[in-house]
């Protein structure tokens, strides 16, 4: 017979944070009685898949000296931060602020193109090593 003082706890995975620059999320736990007396040591650290990652529609406006970035979330999206990186004149893709909606805007500087990946923030704000770059995000800033 089960011991009736188990209880067993469900953490959704949209529950569990930013996820990793390879798109898994760490899940780590530990007990700790209800009067709060004792406690467990820390478990070892899980990576748990996230959602499945997909392109997405998004726009590049520029207006003066401002890049502004609109993107889409898909169908129902429970992220609520959104990590920036953008590559000028076809340099090195560079991360540049966290987004906690699904826009973004930024200065230019003595730039004449402009590429901007989106993707959701991780814990370490690093490019997906497994985003392809399109070359229909380059915006001409002339």
């Amino acid at each position: 017979m089960a011991d009736k003082g188990i209880k067993n706890v469900i953490i959704k995975k949209s529950l569990l944070g930013k996820v990793t620059s390879s798109n898994e999320r760490v899940a780590r736990f530990r007990i700790i009685t209800e009067d709060k007396n004792r406690k467990s040591a820390w478990s070892q650290i899980f990576l748990v898949d996230s959602q499945a990652v997909a392109v997405l529609p998004g726009d590049i406006n520029v207006v003066g000296n401002t890049v502004l970035v609109n993107w889409s979330t898909g169908d129902v999206s429970v992220q609520i931060n959104y990590d920036v990186f953008a590559s000028f004149d076809g340099g090195d893709f560079k991360f540049i602020g966290v987004s906690g909606n699904t826009s973004y805007s930024f200065l230019k500087s003595g730039t004449t193109s402009v590429r901007v990946i989106v993707q959701i923030s991780s814990i370490k704000p690093e490019l997906n090593p497994s985003v392809k770059v399109y070359d229909s995000g380059i915006v001409s800033l002339v």
